[in-house]
């Protein structure tokens, strides 16, 4: 999961780049706000899946304890 929020972070990055416009000095609504949907999904899959290796190390812990 950490590889695909990092995929999708790096997208999203060439998406903020691409839809700024050098001529006029202004940006795409749409694509900014697509950006900043496939950031923040990415960010939420790396979180999750962190959260979620943490909780399966602390499990095999306490199972090799007992």
């Amino acid at each position: 999961m950490t590889k695909n929020g990092l995929f999708l972070v790096s997208i999203g990055l060439i998406l903020v780049m691409l839809s700024a416009n050098a001529k006029t000095g202004t940006y795409d609504g749409l694509s900014l706000v697509t950006a900043a949907f496939l950031i923040l999904s990415g960010v939420g899959l790396m979180l999750w899946a962190k959260r979620r290796r943490k909780t399966n190390d602390l499990i095999k812990q306490n199972s090799a304890s007992t």
